[in-house]
């Protein structure tokens, strides 16, 4: 048996400090200006840094590399950094590692307000190497520091955005190309990289379009005959040739669409004339993207070598303002009915295809009225072989919506009566599973410091082997049985809980949205997390909160088990 005093006091031992492990994105950023220099600021060059500063540090473990090539630092709206952000509020990520601060952002007050507002509340720790900032050894001459080199980052991007847009003003105004992309059917000329050449490969498809346009054929017709042709879209073609944009970054299939189909057939480059600076922005200027009129454009005649003759261009433009007169003529006796907005947004999605079903406006041919069907655009551009499903009336997907959304609330309705009707004779004290648990934990204190103690009696000779043995493992049996009892009450506890907050969140959308007569972009994104439409008309609803509902779901059968 255990010893409870000794004549020489026992050495105590103190325990090592816990170190706090950080799950740590290192993030890269280049700007496009950057991509032009050779130096020390390369996206390889700033990941072997940040991997060596990382790897030297092991309370900093590597989850993640973010890379943002081609992106502005003036904004935030990068794809990969918004990834990074949307891991930090989920909690795989709760430290960041850049560079130096411009990396983060060249705008002071976005900058700022990442560093002093975000991710502290998100309680991210956040390093910039080169510039020796780390927030969490940080006083307030580092903060001054870090403020004062976000100003100097701001500026210099203002500045440079000055330098830049007068520069290619000037470049747009002598006829020289400055598009990030070469039109479809051109490409640069290898010798004067401002100036455009024919490309033959492509340039007889261009001459098809206009062809099939001059002779009556609509643009959603021509695209259809384009897909089925094979031949390849602005976008598909960029992909094929290792041109990767933030449109086609994974690859897809971008068809022919009428948006794309449209601006090809409207755009003056096929006649040898360059029409440029068609959007703005200023960042020195504080003026956001924007179109510009068309009185702004940078327009330079005879720049390059024509793929359409002006006989064919003229044809085609007096076509597409026939068909724009027309049909301003026959909808302005609509223009004084309410737009629907679509309540669905990005969650409404083929489940043939997989693409993001749009909602489409049509007017009858008799009598002032309008109506609203969902589409397809994958089937609208491809056909039936790409995609089965084809149209649904709104009236019959709002119909089809409600009553699946309210079969669901019925389904929780009938659950929260028999929870309310069993659970007085179930539920568990409360009190009582709380003074059990503290008990377990004295009890767990008590064993665990008597089990310590075996060692030091079978050193003295007061326990021999088989006593020691036989000691260790009852301790240890009882400290596992202790520690399960303990597991179980807190599991119970918690399931509990989320019972009790499930049911409040499902009690306030019944609330809310039982008798609602109408399906609102509010009730949509409070409940749905996708809709899938099928090509029988049929859908399939992945609602919010299902682990709340399935938490309820599992009490029941619990509660049921228990009674009968």
């Amino acid at each position: 048996m255990a010893r409870t005093s000794r004549k020489n006091p026992v050495a105590t031992v103190a325990k090592p400090e816990k170190i706090e492990i950080f799950q740590t994105a290192i993030y890269l950023r280049l700007s496009l200006e950057d991509n032009q220099k050779k130096d020390a600021d390369s996206l390889a060059s700033q990941q072997a840094l940040l991997m060596k500063y990382v790897e030297a540090r092991p309370f900093l473990q590597l989850a993640g590399i973010y890379t943002d090539n081609g992106c502005t630092g003036t904004d935030f709206d990068r794809p990969q950094f918004k990834r990074m952000m949307e891991d930090a509020r989920s909690g795989k990520i709760n430290c960041i590692v850049v560079k130096d601060l411009s990396r983060l952002g060249r705008n002071y007050v976005e900058a700022g307000d990442y560093l002093e507002k975000v991710f502290p509340f998100l309680g991210i720790r956040f390093i910039a190497v080169n510039d020796n900032y780390d927030s969490n050894n940080i006083n307030s001459s580092d903060q001054l520091v870090a403020s004062l080199k976000n100003l100097v980052n701001d500026a210099y991007a203002k500045d440079l955005s000055r330098k830049i847009s007068t520069a290619m003003q000037e470049k747009r105004r002598r006829g020289d190309f400055v598009g990030a992309y070469e039109p479809y059917g051109y490409r640069r000329d290898p010798e004067n990289t401002s100036k455009l050449i024919i490309d033959s490969d492509i340039a007889p498809i261009v001459q098809e379009i206009f062809e099939l346009r001059s002779t009556g054929i609509g643009i959603e017709k021509i695209c259809r005959v384009l897909n089925e042709k094979g031949y390849p879209s602005p976008g598909r073609l960029r992909f094929e040739r290792g041109i990767i944009t933030h449109n086609n970054r994974k690859g897809s299939e971008l068809p022919w669409n009428r948006h794309v189909l449209t601006d090809l057939l409207r755009n003056v480059v096929y006649i040898g004339n360059l029409a440029q600076g068609r959007v703005g922005v200023s960042l020195y200027q504080g003026v956001p993207y924007h179109q510009k009129d068309k009185s702004e454009w940078d327009v330079v005649t005879g720049t390059h070598e024509p793929i359409i003759s002006m006989e064919l261009w003229d044809q085609v433009q007096a076509l597409n303002t026939k068909r724009s007169n027309e049909a301003k003529a026959s909808f302005g006796k609509y223009a004084d009915l309410p737009k629907r907005q679509n309540p669905y947004g990005s969650l409404l999605r083929c489940a043939d295809c997989g693409r993001v079903i749009k909602q489409v406006r049509s007017y009858r041919k008799t009598g002032n009225k309008d109506y609203y069907t969902y589409k397809c655009p994958q089937y609208i551009e491809l056909g039936e072989k790409a995609c089965a499903f084809r149209r649904l009336t709104a009236e019959a997907l709002d119909q089809a919506v409600l009553e699946t959304m309210r079969k669901q609330m019925d389904v929780f309705l009938e659950m929260q009566t028999m929870l309310r009707q069993l659970m007085p004779n179930t539920a568990p004290d409360n009190d009582t599973a709380a003074n059990r648990k503290q008990q377990i934990r004295e009890e767990l204190d008590r064993k665990r410091n008597l089990g310590a103690a075996l060692y030091t009696d079978f050193k003295d000779g007061i326990l021999s082997p088989e006593e020691y043995v036989y000691a260790k493992e009852k301790y240890r049996t009882d400290i596992d049985a202790l520690e399960q009892e303990l597991y179980e009450l807190q599991h119970t506890e918690d399931c509990t809980t989320n019972v009790i907050n499930g049911e409040k969140r499902w009690s306030e959308l019944v609330d809310r949205y039982y008798k609602a007569e109408v399906v609102t972009a509010e009730m949509v994104a409070a409940m749905i997390k996708e809709i899938r439409l099928h090509s029988d008309s049929t859908i399939t609803i992945e609602f919010l909160h299902e682990d709340d509902f399935e938490a309820i779901l599992a009490k029941c059968e619990a509660v049921r088990e228990e009674v009968a």
